[in-house]
This record gives structure tokens, C-alpha cells and sequence, in this order.
């Protein structure tokens, strides 16, 4: 491990960061860094400049990948390097685009698609809970409670620990997993070995190919099972309180957003043209 990197970690650590934080801010600095070929401490200005335009007209990288880039190298910069730079291109407008949403029977299409037992059921897991992706993959055996069906997270995002309620269903098919795969400390092992949880590109790998197979005509990522989670518990009558816990938002308006993209959710709109005679 380089002096640079360590000084990286160590700061990230003093400040109390998150695992997660730490890894993607790592990372932002380990892709310029690739990028041009040299050490972070020689990069300019002028470099950083450029490279900001280059993530944003040729390899369009959305806002927030822009965003977490920029954080990364901003905070190795100020808290390693202690020297400051200013970026003046414009960050992409946001797009306001709804979500694919998916029916519970393309969930299951899907899923059912995903040859490998492993992955199925962790993408099984996924839908069943409405966890984060990284949240999942995080998992060890020790957070499972089974005598209270609940999980436990621990260091979520904004590094906070919640509880999340565990179906009989998904209950059943952890105790199936663990009769299978024996897991020790990870509860979703690399194939790599034990020691460590297995990555998210192999899991959203598992399901592009599930999907492709499926025949479902939907763009959707792995991703899509979390608003799935959430669209079809709330349209099966889930308070709005409980769903906020289950996703681990710290603001029950992020939760109200599945509102708006189930406009039939409790309309009380009338069809004003019923009783209207055509001309």
C-alpha cells in the first residue's frame, strides 16, 4: 500500500466516515489517477479541469457518478494533499426520469431465470427485503435473528444501524441457504473464499443475464427488484412509516416519492366524462 493511499484511509477514518464512503472516494482517486497515468500528488488544475469534461461529454457519466468523483478527489485534495482547487464546468443537469417499474410476476420471471442457486436467492433476498444492494452483499450470518424475523444492518447508508423485518418466506429461504452454502461470517461469500462478501458487479451481472433470458422488454438493472420492493408493498398496504424503515431513508419524503410514481395509489379522482353524453 502506497504512503498516499494510507493517508487517505487514515483521514477518511479520523473523520469518521463510512466502509462504503471510504471505498468509492478511494476509487474516485485510483480512476484519474489510471486516467492519466501518474501519481494524484503531480495531478493540476488544468488536469482536473479536463478531466471533469471528459467524464461529462465523452464518457457521459451521469450527476451523481460526477458528483461522488468529485467528492473523492476533492476530499484527498484538502485533508491529504491540503491544497485546494476549484472546478468551474457546469455538472450535467439532472434527469428527472421515473424508474422501470416491475410487475410481481416479471420479478418473478426474471429471478427464476437466474441459473446459478446462489445469485437467485440472493436476488430473491434482495426483493424480499428492500435492502440496499451493498446492504445485502454486507450481510453477515450474525445479523440474522431468526427467533425476532428481523436483520440487522449495520453501518447503512450515512452509517447508520437499522433493524429490518424479515417475511416467514424469506426466512425460510435463508435457513435453505444456510443448510446448502454454510456460511460462516459473510452470509453471501465470493467465490474467492469466505473472507470476503461477494461484489456487486457479480450480482447485477447474474441478473442482466436472468433478465435477458426472461424475454421481459424492460430496461431495468438489478437495482429495479428495490423499487420493486417498495411499489408493491405499498400497494399491498404497507404504512408509509414502515416502508421508510425498511428502505433506511432518513426522510419520509424520499419514501413519498413511490408515491408519485403510483399515481393510482389512493386516487380519488372521478371520471368526469361518465356520465357525459358525446356530442
Amino acid at each position: 500500500m502506497t504512503p498516499l493511499r494510507q493517508a487517505m484511509i487514515d483521514q477518511c477514518r479520523l473523520r469518521g466516515l463510512s466502509p462504503r464512503t471510504e471505498e468509492t472516494y478511494l476509487y474516485a482517486v485510483e480512476q484519474i489517477s489510471r486516467y492519466y497515468q501518474q501519481r494524484p500528488d503531480y495531478l493540476t488544475e488544468a488536469q482536473l479541469e479536463a478531466y471533469f469534461t471528459y467524464l461529462t461529454l465523452e464518457k457521459k457519466a451521469s450527476r451523481n457518478t460526477i458528483h461522488i468523483q468529485l467528492n473523492g478527489i476533492h476530499f484527498f485534495f484538502e485533508h491529504v494533499l491540503h491544497r485546494s482547487f476549484t472546478i468551474t464546468k457546469p455538472l450535467p443537469k439532472r434527469a428527472h426520469k421515473l424508474p422501470t417499474l416491475l410487475s410481481a410476476a416479471e420479478v418473478r420471471q426474471i429471478i427464476t431465470c437466474c441459473e446459478d442457486p446462489k445469485y437467485q436467492t440472493m436476488l430473491w433476498v434482495y426483493y424480499g427485503t428492500g435492502l440496499r444492494l451493498m446492504e445485502l452483499i454486507h450481510t453477515k450470518v450474525k445479523d440474522i435473528d431468526g427467533k425476532r424475523c428481523v436483520l440487522k444492518v449495520e453501518g447503512g447508508k450515512g452509517d447508520k444501524d437499522r433493524y429490518v423485518l424479515l417475511t416467514p418466506s424469506v426466512l425460510e429461504l435463508l435457513r435453505s441457504y444456510w443448510q446448502e452454502y454454510r456460511p460462516r461470517n459473510w452470509l453471501f461469500y465470493s467465490r474467492r473464499g469466505m473472507d470476503q462478501p461477494v461484489s456487486c458487479s457479480c450480482i447485477a451481472k447474474a441478473f442482466r443475464a436472468a433478465a435477458k433470458r426472461s424475454g421481459v422488454g424492460k430496461a431495468c438493472s438489478v437495482h429495479s427488484l428495490r423499487h420493486a420492493y417498495a411499489t408493491h408493498q405499498l400497494t399491498s398496504g404497507m404504512p408509509l412509516h414502515e416502508l421508510q424503515n425498511q428502505l433506511g431513508h432518513s426522510n419520509l419524503k424520499t419514501t413519498q416519492n413511490y408515491l408519485h410514481w403510483l399515481p393510482e395509489m389512493g386516487s380519488g379522482a372521478r371520471d368526469l366524462l361518465a356520465h357525459c353524453t358525446a356530442p
